[in-house]
C-alpha cells in the first residue's frame, strides 16, 4: 500500500473506514483493519448512525468502540445519523466526512485507502453510505467496498486481503464485544470463519476478506 507521493512526503500511511452502523466495519473488514494496524498503519474509523433501531443506542455506542479498539483502530468517531433514514441525509454524511477529513487526521498522515459501504447492498443506509463515501473521499486515491450480510446475493469480490489467523481471531473477539446482536446468525464464530475460508478458496489462500473496487489508483 505504498505510493510515490506517500515515500516523497514522508508521511504515515493511513486508512478511514466508514460504516453506517456500529458493527458493519468489524464485520466488513474487521481481520484487514487488524493487519493494517499491526504494520503501523494509521487507522480512522467512522459510525454514521447510534444503530439505535438495532438495540439500545448507548450501548450499541460502547460496543462499537470497544470492538474497534480491539482491532487497532487509533481514532473512533461515532455520528449521530438517523438510522435507517441515511438516505434522506446524504448532503448532511458528506459534509461531516469531508470536515473530519480536513480536521481530524493527524498533520503526519496520509489517507490513501477508504473501506465503506457496497453500492449493490440491500440495506438502504449501506447504499446512502456509499454514495457520501464517494463523494466525500473523491481525492482519496483507493476506495474499496466490503462485504456485509445484506450484500451477500450480489457480492463479487475483485480483490483479497490475505489474513493470518491471529489476524481473523481479533475480528471474532472485536464482533464478540457487540453482545447486543448476539443472536444474529451472521455474528456467530462458525459462520464468520467459514466466510473467511470461502473467500480464501476463491484466490487459494487460507484466509480472506474480499472487497469491491469503487475506486483504485495504483
Amino acid at each position: 500500500m505504498k505510493s510515490k507521493k506517500t515515500i516523497f512526503s514522508g508521511k504515515k500511511t493511513g486508512v478511514l473506514a466508514i460504516g453506517a452502523h456500529p458493527d458493519d466495519i468489524e464485520l466488513g473488514c474487521g481481520a484487514t483493519l487488524s493487519s493494517l494496524a499491526h504494520n503501523d498503519v494509521y487507522i480512522l474509523s467512522v459510525i454514521m448512525t447510534s444503530g439505535g433501531c438495532g438495540g439500545n443506542a448507548i450501548v450499541r455506542y460502547e460496543e462499537s468502540r470497544e470492538a474497534l479498539k480491539i482491532l487497532g483502530c487509533n481514532e473512533i468517531i461515532n455520528l449521530d445519523f438517523n438510522d435507517t433514514k441515511l438516505y434522506l441525509q446524504i448532503k448532511e454524511m458528506i459534509d461531516s466526512l469531508e470536515r473530519i477529513l480536513a480536521t481530524e487526521i493527524p498533520s503526519d498522515v496520509e489517507i490513501m485507502r477508504v473501506y465503506t459501504m457496497h453500492n449493490a447492498d440491500r440495506h438502504q443506509d449501506h447504499v446512502a453510505v456509499y454514495q457520501a463515501s464517494m463523494v466525500a473521499c473523491r481525492h482519496i486515491p483507493q476506495i474499496l467496498g466490503y462485504e456485509t450480510p445484506s450484500t451477500w446475493i450480489s457480492f463479487s469480490p475483485q480483490v483479497f486481503e490475505r489474513l493470518e489467523e491471529h489476524h481473523f481471531e481479533k475480528k471474532i473477539s472485536a464482533l464478540s464485544k457487540h453482545k447486543s446482536q448476539s443472536l444474529r446468525k451472521y455474528m456467530q464464530p462458525e459462520h464468520l470463519w467459514n466466510q473467511a475460508k470461502f473467500r480464501g478458496q476463491q484466490v487459494d489462500c487460507s484466509l480472506c476478506e474480499g472487497f469491491v473496487v469503487h475506486k483504485m489508483v495504483l
